[in-house]
């Protein structure tokens, strides 16, 4: 396009230099005539010309331009359609992003959410916070305190007609059981005993079956400690009634009411004994098996809690940590241990309510045979005096 320009620049300017040329000659040559002539013949061709070229260059500027204009408008409208192909594809893309992003935070929010629900459960019902102090250890040592209470509860009558020798209801030659006593209470034979020619060597437990607090201390079954508690009992008993195979008729009857009598007025006596040594020995149940004695078990639980103890700084430790419901549920767990020794405390009391009653029983008894003695030496003695009085 510029170079169409200046050519018919080029033109229009040699044309103009053809006319004014010939101005300049005729001019000269004119110049003695007067007025100059117009010199219409060979001008007008030139301006003709000088046209023509111009119209020519104005025509091939109008279609390089217009070709130009075409190509351009082409390359635009290419331009635009890529661009809204672009913009189509990055609305796309984005809108895939913005459900992509919608759906992670959805999932994040849904994660936040469960996060937030296992901390609340976990601080509420687990075991460092919600439950107290080592819930399945306290559950554990709590149910096999319960099977052993209920299971020496059962044991107890067997201990009483296998370890004692005057037990309820049974008739034994009292040289063989005196003999048995003898020998069980070897191991508890003192310097003093031996001095007094009773035993030949101190025993390896002096003095135990003689003495009340042996009842007291922690023993399992089989250890000579044990062995002087059930000499203790047997002491306090004594020996077994004989058998009754020499009476017969109505003095065998009356030696057995009046056995079940002494054996129902001592019972209670026999059975708090017995369960005191059960309770403070780690004897063989028929359901637990060999256990820790259940004194020993409820000391360390209420030591737990009393003071003193290293559970009870392992304890303190952990209830410092704990929440409103974690402190609640330690709360139940001493109330259910206080009504635990409650429960111990309320069988001691009927055994000794059964033991009073036994006691009265047996005063009742004592005062009977003692008024019926009275009154019969009373009769015996008004019949000696009627009898003096005839005599006389």
């Amino acid at each position: 396009m510029s170079n169409a320009i200046i050519i018919a620049l080029s033109r229009r300017s040699f044309a103009l230099s053809l006319v004014a040329l010939g101005l300049g000659v005729s001019s000269s040559v004119q110049a003695a005539t007067c007025p100059p002539q117009y010199q219409n013949g060979w001008v007008a061709p030139q301006f003709a010309n000088a046209t023509a070229v111009l119209n020519a260059a104005l025509v091939s500027v109008d279609a390089s331009l217009s070709t130009q204009l075409l190509f351009q408008s082409e390359r635009l409208n290419s331009a635009v359609a890529v661009l809204a192909k672009q913009k189509a594809v990055s609305a796309s893309q984005l809108a895939d992003v913005n459900r992509t992003t919608a759906q992670q935070v959805a999932t994040g929010l849904g994660v936040l959410a469960q996060t937030e629900r296992v901390k609340a459960a976990r601080f509420d019902f687990g075991g460092e916070f919600g439950q107290g102090f080592s819930p399945c250890e306290v559950y554990a040592t709590r149910s096999v305190i319960a099977s052993r209470d209920a299971d020496m509860v059962n044991e107890l009558n067997a201990r009483v007609q296998s370890e004692v020798l005057a037990a309820p209801g049974r008739y034994a030659p009292r040289a063989e059981a005196a003999t048995q006593l003898y020998r069980d209470n070897q191991a508890s034979c003192t310097a003093d005993m031996v001095k007094a020619g009773l035993c030949r060597v101190i025993g390896a437990t002096p003095g135990a079956s003689m003495s009340v607090a042996t009842l007291f201390d922690i023993a399992d079954e089989g250890d000579p400690v044990y062995s002087a508690k059930n000499a203790f009992i047997n002491n306090i008993v004594g020996l077994p009634d004989p058998p009754v195979d020499t009476l017969k008729g109505p003095a065998q009857e009356s030696y057995m009411l009046a056995k079940a009598r002494k054996d129902a007025v001592v019972s209670p006596a026999v059975a708090s004994l017995k369960a005191l040594q059960l309770e403070h020995s780690g004897v063989q149940g028929g359901e637990t098996g060999k256990g820790l004695p259940l004194a020993q078990m409820f000391r360390e639980e209420v030591g737990r809690y009393a003071g003193g103890t290293q559970a009870n700084e392992s304890w303190s430790r952990v209830m410092a940590a704990q929440n409103e419901r974690g402190a609640m549920v330690e709360v139940l767990k001493i109330k259910a241990l206080d009504l635990a020794i409650q429960t111990r405390q309320l069988r001691q009391m009927e055994r000794m309510e059964a033991s009073l009653a036994a006691l009265v029983a047996a005063e009742a008894q004592y005062n009977g045979v003692v008024g019926a003695a009275r009154v019969q030496a009373d009769s015996e003695q008004a019949a000696k005096d009627a009898a003096r009085r005839g005599i006389q």
